[in-house]
């Protein structure tokens, strides 16, 4: 399976950037700053790399572009690459989560190489830091509580991640309201409560719609369950 990289920008220069991958073996998606900007779906969970390729006179857009990564829970090496600019933007990109910048001109074997160590980086931090669950193409990260659905990222609250972790850490067990109550928020109620319900919606929502196989199962009389038919 080739390395996918995602190149973020317009012009001549991220043709250039393109082509040079290409011939390296890697798979190269292009995606313009506006469709960065409106939140474009990107496949997070099947990219190697993302880069951003800054034009001249617009800076503001990559720290935008970083700011927008980091939010969706973009989990890939971030290099920048940009025209000459002054030490106090590359700081400034670094602190907003870039992991690398490269000013130009821009050598073809440094690039690679500088693009190899990013490579074997991130993949030694994922392969001793990562902890994950797997129910069919859910995806539960227990150290970086990332959650994806078939290489799709998803956004959940705080309490929305511990309450589909607690039912992922038991999946195919029938998870009592009381239990979930006790475990996910600590404590037991004294009367009845729907939160339980409402969190599992707003679960259902992020996890479920519009897929096929449907993961959350109510179990009647008792509870939710987290499972494949």
């Amino acid at each position: 399976m080739k390395t996918s990289m995602l190149l973020v920008g317009r012009g001549e220069q991220v043709t250039i950037i393109k082509d040079v991958f290409c011939a390296e073996g890697y798979h190269v998606e292009l995606m313009e700053w506006s469709e960065l900007k409106r939140g474009s779906k990107i496949p997070l969970m099947e990219l190697s790399m993302i880069i951003l390729v800054n034009e001249k006179n617009q800076e503001d857009q990559v720290k935008v572009g970083l700011e927008s990564l980091v939010q969706i829970g973009a989990i890939s090496p971030l290099l920048v690459i940009t025209p000459k600019i002054s030490p106090e933007l590359i700081v400034e990109w670094l602190d907003y989560g870039a992991n690398d910048v490269m000013e130009e001109p821009i050598y073809r074997n440094v690039l690679m190489a500088r693009v190899r160590n990013l490579l074997r980086v991130f993949a030694h931090v994922s392969q001793e830091d990562e902890e994950v669950i797997v129910v069919h193409d859910l995806k539960v990260n227990l150290r970086s509580r990332r959650v994806s659905r078939a290489g799709e990222y998803l956004m959940l609250t705080p309490k929305e991640y511990e309450l589909l972790e607690f039912l992922a850490r038991h999946v195919n067990e029938a998870c009592a309201r009381s239990v979930i109550l006790r475990e996910v928020w600590g404590y037991d109620f004294a009367m009845d409560t729907n939160v339980v319900d409402v969190y599992i919606k707003h679960l259902r929502v992020k996890v479920d719609k519009g897929r096929d196989m449907k993961l959350i199962h109510t179990v009647r009389g008792v509870g939710y369950m987290l499972h494949t038919k």
